[in-house]
């Protein structure tokens, strides 16, 4: 990962809702418009895979597709890695939503614009974490400056997330651990690459 993003420890994240919340109470939010979202993955416990966490939000590609599907030039990449909407040059054309294939960008009809993440870059310009990752309470949600440091066994994707390939995310996952959780993830692995 080379600009800045998200680790997300899927051992540590037990689905609170508190980095949601954060989100929206930072950023003045309604419920209905939260950037940041919790999915849970394998609510049933079926035997054949594990029960975790997704906490996602924009991802800040490397490549972005919000950025590259927009007529009006509304996003910018910052130097660090940061991906911004500038609402005042947005159309409300909606491109950028059908680009991003991790359902981001998303069109607030009463006000005619697309509206997204920026990884709370008013917060990292003062030195501080996002409003997300300063909430959670188990340190589930880490932020990766653009340093490119080490990040351990963290890995790109995991079953159930799209396919990084074509954008290059910016988001970086740290797999569950014990042995009967990290079998029951391998399984899943494997079964989804048939």
């Amino acid at each position: 990962m080379s600009g800045a993003g998200f680790v997300l420890d899927l051992h540590r994240c037990v689905g609170c809702g508190a980095c949601v919340l954060a989100c929206r109470v930072e950023n003045g939010r309604v419920e209905s418009e939260a950037w940041r979202r919790v999915l849970p993955l394998n609510l049933r416990r079926q035997p054949g895979g594990p029960t975790y966490f997704l906490s996602v939000a924009c991802h800040h590609c490397e490549e972005p597709a919000c950025l590259n599907g927009c007529p009006s030039g509304a996003y910018e990449k910052r130097a660090d890695g940061i991906v911004v909407h500038h609402e005042a040059r947005c159309l409300g054309c909606r491109y950028c939503e059908m680009t991003c294939p991790f359902g981001t960008p998303r069109f607030e009809a009463h006000r005619g614009v697309v509206s997204k993440c920026h990884l709370c870059a008013h917060r990292i310009d003062d030195g501080r974490e996002p409003a997300c990752v300063a909430a959670c309470p188990t340190e589930a949600l880490r932020f990766a400056p653009a340093s490119g440091a080490d990040e351990g066994d963290a890995r790109p994707a995991v079953p159930g997330f799209v396919d990084p390939a074509g954008c290059r995310p910016s988001l970086r996952f740290v797999p569950p651990k014990g042995a009967v959780r990290d079998g029951l993830f391998q399984a899943l692995e494997k079964r989804m690459r048939r």
